[in-house]
Parts: C-alpha cells; structure tokens; sequence
C-alpha cells in the first residue's frame, strides 16, 4: 500500500501549493466524466448502476468540500476577497452562453428554453459556488456548531418543497451545501493523522463493499436523492416502487437524504485517505479541473445526441469509457 501514501516526497510546489488536493481534484474530476459517459449505460446494467450510484456519491461531494477548504482564503481578517465571485459569476455566464448556442446551432434544440437563471446541463456547481461565495461572508462568523447542523437540518427539510426547482440552482445549493461547510471547517491533519496502511486497506473495503451493497440494492436507492436536484415526491416516486416500505412515507422521507450524506461523506473519508500525499505524474493538471468540468460537458451533450454510448452498452464497455474518460480528462486539462 506503500505506493498509496505518495508519489514521491515532494508534498508542494514552489509556490507552496498542495500536491495533495490537486491530486484529489483531478481524480474526482475525472470520475465526474465517467459518471456522465457511462449514465447513458447504467440502466441496462446493474453492476454499472452500482458503480454509477457509489461514483455519484463520492465525486462531487468531495469536490464540494475542497472547494469549501480553499473558501479559507476568501476571508482574512474580515475582508472578502470579491475577485472569486466575480470570477464564478463570470464563468457562469460565459459557459451558459456556451452551452446554449451548442445546444441551439449544434445539436440542434430549436424549441429550448433561453434562460440566464437556470443552469444548463451540469453548470448548476458554477451557480451553486455563487451562491455559496456569496453568502460567506455573512455566516463565516457564525459557531461552526450552530452553522454546520443547521445547513443539515435546512437540506433535509427543503426535500419536502415540491416548488424550489432548478431556479438558480437553489435546490442543488442548498442541498450540498453542508459538504461546502464541512471542507470550509476541515482541517486535513484530522484525516492525516490517521492515514496509515491499515486505514487505507480499510478504506478500499469499504468502498467496495459499497459498490456491493448498491448492487444488491439498487432498487432502494433512490438516485435523485444522490444528484439533489429535486424534491423528496419526485426523488423517491421516480426511482422506487411506492409499496416500498423503507423510508416511502412522508414523514420519513428526510432520511434518504440523511442516509445520503452520511454515506457520502463516509466515502469522501476513504477517497482522501487513498489520494497520494505527493507530486505525481497529473499533479499539475489538478488545478485546471473547473475548465474540465465544463468543457467535458459538450462531448457528454453530442454523446447523448449521436448515441456514442451504443458500441459500449456492456460491462467490458464501462472499463473502456473509464480509459476514454481518463483520456479527455488529461487532454482537457492542458493548459
């Protein structure tokens, strides 16, 4: 497991910058390609499903709670650095503008919705880092004791709003953003300091026994409930049968939920205990995940579009989209 704590000793660059979470970075970005090359796939699948379903819950939440680590640095000494926000506002609406004239000229979706307000395809993270930048600076302050089980217990309940929607991507913000607090509160030498090579085996247990258990449950699991992007009602009553008895009644809808972030995070734990510690040989293309994150989105768009997912419907097909996946991540990456 050795191999597993580092790639080599060189733990920052130059610039005093982390190998560690690019690392991390660039691996999840990575699994985010995949999650949306072999979507097309997973129904036809169980094992894909399985694989689909641990992947969901892992990839972004991770990212999330990254970028609520580096969030650290957009307040000191109570001045906010506004320039991010901006940045991510920017972002939004060039890529929004981006995808939309794609989809228009290119795909063809003569009949779409033009709208600045609700994000198209995947963009919803750029809206949701608005959301959250904007709103630092007015709960930084506030006990992470207090701040942290109330953005819980606000995500639970919010489920129960069948009207949020995708405006602004509010269903989704408030939804992630206990992982954004949790790595806005982490401190990486609380995991650190248990990395060692039995919690690293124990990590890849776990994360296997995970794909397992989703296979083998896959008609529990209600999949809206890992993307966060709609109500309990339509969570649970697209994706299981109602005659279910575990958590289909109402007043226990929240638990789904509850179940999601507690295995999400539990998954997080593992993947970063796993990341390498050192510089490696993606390290560098880490740091440029944001630009992957929104380029990859036209391939995934002209996939569904053309049916490029055809030739790889199988299970030896879902290895061969991990490689291209990999692939378009390396080749997105460069600067």
């Amino acid at each position: 497991m050795k191999f597993l704590g580092y790639f080599s000793k060189e733990y920052t660059d130059s610039r005093g910058r982390e190998y560690y979470f690019d690392n991390a970075k660039f691996i999840l970005i990575a699994l985010v390609v995949l999650a949306h090359l072999t979507s097309p796939i997973k129904t036809d699948h169980g094992s894909v499903k399985a694989l689909w379903t641990v992947i969901n819950s892992l990839h972004m939440p991770c990212l999330i709670m990254i970028s609520g680590y580096f969030a650290k640095s957009y307040i000191k000494n109570g001045v906010v650095k506004t320039q991010r926000l901006v940045t991510y506002v920017v972002y939004y609406l060039a890529a929004q503008l981006a995808v939309s004239l794609f989809e228009y000229f290119v795909l063809g979706y003569k009949g779409m919705a033009i709208s600045v307000v609700s994000a198209r395809s995947s963009l919803w993270y750029l809206v949701c880092l608005c959301w959250w930048f904007a709103l630092l600076p007015y709960l930084y302050k506030i006990k992470p004791s207090i701040l942290l089980p109330a953005a819980i217990v606000i995500g639970l309940l919010f489920g129960y709003d069948t009207d949020a929607g995708n405006l602004l991507s509010v269903e989704r913000a408030v939804n992630h953003f206990p992982f954004f607090l949790i790595g806005y509160y982490f401190n990486k030498d609380w995991l650190l300091k248990f990395r060692n090579k039995w919690t690293q085996i124990a990590s890849v247990v776990i994360l296997l026994v995970s794909v397992v258990t989703a296979y083998f449950c896959l008609d529990m699991i209600p999949s809206r409930v890992i993307t966060s992007n709609y109500s309990y009602h339509k969570s649970l009553f697209a994706t299981m049968d109602p005659q279910l008895p575990i958590f289909s009644e109402k007043p226990l809808w929240f638990l789904n939920r509850l179940i999601f972030y507690i295995i999400a995070v539990i998954l997080c734990a593992c993947f970063m205990l796993l990341v390498p510690r050192g510089k490696a040989f993606f390290s560098k293309l880490g740091s440029r995940t944001l630009q992957v994150y929104i380029l990859h989105r036209f391939l995934y768009l002209a996939e569904l579009e053309y049916g490029w997912w055809k030739p790889f419907n199988s299970i030896t097909g879902f290895f061969i989209l991990a490689a291209i996946s990999i692939v378009i991540t390396f080749i997105l990456s460069l600067k």
